[in-house]
């Protein structure tokens, strides 16, 4: 689960930039009520960008709306102190876990997500956190808008900064971090980085693209991906030294990307895309919802089925609804009930 999650053009990174102190007043102060987030019962059809999983399953968007429920259960809004856009989401076990959003926001929770309190703010700085991941209890780094990265080796109590690139202020989308140790970011510009030492210094990789990547997906070993706009999807099997394109199939912009429990990957998009990638790494299967609503995250919730969030909150997928059986396994041979994509 990756990155800025842009599902309407204001959220890609450079909008979010221009829209990011839209609430804020001159000298730091907030014009919006800083209390805690409404309770609504149309949560669950508001924007939501990213999905994760404590002991419980956990969803963040807008008007700081954190969502959670236990198993096949119904949704819950959790205790939240802000009503600012929430963009990223990540655990380090079922009980720690932290959120990230505008005003360089972290939050954090003990309590697999059912209570917040926030751990970093910076209002007067105008920068919008993007993503953020944990490598254990201890170990987490957040991205987001004109390089910004803040880094943690105590669990959250404390951050600093961190310079990724000395020559370019790219803002960083998304983050991923290997069992291993190593981190990726997806930056604009067709930047990415890779750190072996949590983050002290960063290593400049080059697709062969210079739009920005809103996702990056590490899989097996040095095997990793990453995409962003206008479909573009690279594959590198060394860390990023060399990467090649995948054939996607569609324009439509590729937001995040999960492993499935039969060794395939999923990708999601805007205008209702959803790509299946297989197990080598080789083949792109494309599908269009016919909603054509944008999905920004995914996790897989049973075999060949998946939860969503996106531009109109939760949604349940049966993937053998969407790809047949040769390309899928476990599925019934039936017809698809889907569009095949097509070049917008």
């Amino acid at each position: 689960m990756n990155g800025l999650r842009s599902i309407y053009p204001y959220l890609f990174a450079a909008l979010l930039i221009a829209t990011s102190g839209h609430n804020s007043a001159r000298g730091g102060t907030r014009l919006e009520d800083p209390s805690y987030a409404w309770h609504s019962p149309l949560a669950t059809r508001s924007l939501l960008l990213a999905i994760g999983k404590s002991d419980r399953i956990v969803a963040v968007g807008e008007r700081g709306h954190i969502l959670y429920r236990q198993g096949a259960g119904e949704w819950r809004q959790a205790q939240v102190p802000t009503r600012i856009l929430l963009t990223g989401l990540s655990f380090s076990d079922d009980r720690h876990g932290f959120a990230v959003g505008h005003d360089a926001l972290i939050l954090a929770t003990l309590d697999g997500g059912q209570t917040w309190r926030k751990v970093h703010e910076a209002i007067e700085e105008e920068r919008p956190l993007l993503d953020i991941r944990f490598r254990d209890n201890r170990f987490g780094i957040a991205v987001g808008a004109y390089g910004y990265l803040l880094k943690t080796k105590d669990g959250g109590a404390n951050w600093y900064s961190s310079l990724v690139d000395k020559e370019n202020d790219f803002h960083l989308n998304a983050i991923a971090i290997t069992p291993d140790g190593r981190i990726y970011l997806a930056a604009e510009a067709g930047y990415v980085y890779r750190s072996d030492d949590e983050g002290d210094s960063w290593r400049i990789l080059s697709p062969p693209y210079d739009g920005s990547f809103f996702g990056i997906y590490p899989t097996e070993g040095d095997k990793v991906m990453v995409f962003g706009l206008r479909g573009h999807l690279f594959v590198s099997e060394d860390a990023g030294e060399h990467w090649r394109s995948l054939d996607t199939g569609t324009r439509a912009t590729l937001t995040s990307a999960i492993g499935l429990g039969n060794g395939q990957f999923l990708l999601t998009g805007h205008g209702g895309t959803l790509l299946l990638v297989d197990s080598h790494l080789q083949q792109v299967r494309h599908a269009r919802l016919p909603e054509r609503k944008a999905f920004s995250d995914a996790m897989e919730i049973a075999s060949n089925r998946v939860l969503l969030v996106g531009e109109e909150g939760t949604r349940t997928l049966d993937l053998c609804d969407v790809f047949s059986r040769d390309v899928l396994s476990g599925c019934e041979i039936i017809p698809s009930l889907f569009l095949p994509d097509e070049t917008e």
